[in-house]
């Protein structure tokens, strides 16, 4: 149906912004519809002031990298449309007695890591696993994970809130929907499903028209519709002798009016690498064409393994010692069995001569982008973006390995190209709007990125704060990037601290938290004089030995039992003083 079409019947014969039921709509359509009549609603309220009545509905989001904050966000532009009084929340808003209050809640969450809660949900979820939590026997709620299926605990943060509400005693009205990457058509298919049923439970009671607040423009480009921006330059900021390989790149936004934040991160749309392309194109000779040389370069994701690969090849192999892993469901054997293979050599060393071309392809997932923290401030670098990545290389079952966005940057895309990208906000790791707060930056290796953004911001806002940094890495002589940039900040003034761990450099391995330790008094100062405490890099060794040593330095410098400590560190976390950006 022609969209002018469906505007004129719906707009001339609607007396509210809801959207009939059973309108021969395709899902593209409906989204489409729901953002026009959410922008109807919006100008409405702006220009009476008050944003419409309607049954109360409370939307909490639990999000590492900003998905789980748009789907909530389009569940609320979708709920004005159902009669309802949609208020999205932040979960490290939320408390308990919030939730014991409500009526009709939805959750929607992303699992980080290991099947963790993500940062903004740790409070929270901890705070409703006490035995002392409400009862909400008088709530209605269904919730909606978002994850990533590559992985064992496959959104599990959203299985645990599904039972854990459940045993609290509220009604689940939907059952709950689990998303793997390519998340949009199954979120917009729970918002459809949810929202009609949720707005007929509870009470009639309806909220009282709020003051309608102005939000900042959506940007046009997503997953769906990348930013095509420009490489206007790269360097490797690393010396030839470094064991590693990090590299400063610079992009040109042009007149795309895209803008940004410090602490905000940038999603690269990757291409595959020739190399593994061709292998693959090779080995499925008879049966490949330009059509799957296009597949296999721009949509599906070729290097790592899906859980339904990894089964296939299992079944057409044959082989035992994979046959016994899967059987025995052991999760670490399996992963200690995997590491180091991608798709190509599974295929080829396990899957026997049986396998065919379309049986591959149905078992890969979606290429999807891959987010890195910016490295620069927009104030600074007018319409450009900085990125700094470490180039994934190593080398594995005598079979070079690399990863897919960072050597696509590093080795394909040259200055001049167009790289395909998109933003994401970081409402949380956020440097304080008090510019005269200090700041606490650990950044070890490319963790360095979001706080090199910071500096720049707080320069160019005049910011009077002091500013911390704790970097480091293996050498000094090859790994301290940004040396020059970081020289100049000190000799300004700008940083006002700077605390360097390299950690080959002496007999002793020296890492940022030793360094902390031996600072902690100062450390606790700063924090007591309403400091910010910020960490970035490595979320499985680093960040949570930094973690450590802070609960250490406040236990011991502030005289305080280790509750205490823990009480403490809540409370910075409650108060968005204390933030991780880590992978």
């Amino acid at each position: 149906m022609d969209k002018q079409k469906l505007v004129d019947i719906l707009s001339g014969g609607l007396q509210s912004a809801v959207l009939p039921i059973g309108l021969p709509l395709n899902n593209q359509q409906k989204q489409w519809l729901g953002g026009f009549f959410a922008g109807l609603q919006t100008q409405s309220a702006t220009a009476g002031g008050l944003e419409a009545a309607g049954k109360p509905l409370l939307i909490i989001y639990g999000t590492q990298t900003g998905n789980s904050e748009a789907v909530a966000e389009d569940a609320a532009a979708a709920a004005k449309l159902n009669g309802l009084a949609p208020v999205v929340m932040d979960m490290d808003d939320v408390d308990v007695a919030t939730l014991a209050n409500t009526e009709r809640l939805l959750v929607v969450t992303s699992t980080y890591g290991e099947g963790e809660m993500p940062d903004n949900a740790h409070l929270l979820w901890e705070a409703i696993c006490e035995d002392s939590a409400p009862k909400l026997d008088k709530t209605f709620y269904s919730v909606l994970a978002l994850g990533d299926s590559s992985y064992d605990d496959f959104c599990l943060a959203g299985k645990e809130w599904d039972e854990r509400l459940q045993a609290l005693g509220a009604t689940k009205v939907a059952d709950r929907v689990d998303c793997d990457v390519d998340f949009e058509e199954a979120a917009s298919g729970w918002i459809e499903t949810v929202l009609p049923i949720i707005s007929e439970k509870g009470s009639d009671e309806v909220a009282n028209p709020i003051a309608g607040t102005k939000k900042s423009a959506k940007s046009k480009f997503n997953r769906k519709n990348p930013l095509p921006a420009i490489l206007k330059s790269k360097r490797i900021l690393t010396a030839p002798e470094s064991s590693k390989e990090i590299v400063h790149y610079e992009f040109d936004l042009a007149d795309s009016g895209e803008t940004y934040l410090a602490g905000d991160a940038l999603n690269i749309v990757p291409i595959n690498r020739d190399d593994l392309v061709n292998e693959f194109l090779e080995y499925f000779a008879e049966e490949a064409n330009e059509n799957v040389r296009q597949q296999l370069t721009t949509e599906l994701e070729i290097r790592t393994p899906s859980k339904e690969l990894i089964k296939l090849v299992a079944e057409k192999g044959g082989d035992d010692e994979l046959n016994r892993l899967l059987a025995n469901n052991d999760p670490e054997a399996l992963d200690d069995f995997l590491w180091g293979k991608d798709c190509y050599e599974l295929v080829t060393k396990y899957a026997g001569d049986n396998l065919t071309l379309n049986e591959f392809l149905a078992t890969c997932k979606p290429l999807v982008a891959r987010a890195y923290s910016i490295s620069s401030s927009i104030k600074k670098h007018k319409n450009e973006v900085h990125l700094t990545i470490g180039s994934v290389r190593y080398k594995a079952n005598e079979r070079h390995q690399n990863g897919v966005a960072s050597t696509y940057l590093a080795d394909m895309a040259n200055e001049g190209d167009i790289v395909h990208c998109y933003f994401s906000p970081n409402k949380s790791f956020k440097i304080p709007q008090d510019g005269s707060l200090p700041i606490i930056m650990v950044g070890p290796g490319t963790g360095i990125a979001p706080f090199r953004s910071f500096l720049e911001a707080r320069e160019m806002t005049g910011a009077t704060g002091d500013n911390w940094l704790f970097f480091g890495d293996r050498n000094a002589a090859t790994d301290f990037i940004y040396r020059e940039e970081i020289e100049a900040m000190q000799a300004k003034g700008l940083l006002t601290k700077l605390s360097l761990a390299f950690s080959r450099d002496q007999a002793k391995k020296t890492y940022v938290q030793d360094r902390m330790k031996e600072e902690g008094a100062e450390l606790f100062a700063w924090l007591e004089r309403g400091g910010y405490f910020y960490i970035c890099g490595d979320a499985y060794r680093m960040a949570k030995d930094v973690d450590k040593a802070l609960h250490e330095i406040i236990a011991e410098h502030g005289n305080m039992s280790d509750d205490e400590a823990v009480s403490y560190v809540n409370k910075l976390k409650k108060d968005k003083r204390y933030v991780r950006d880590v992978y």
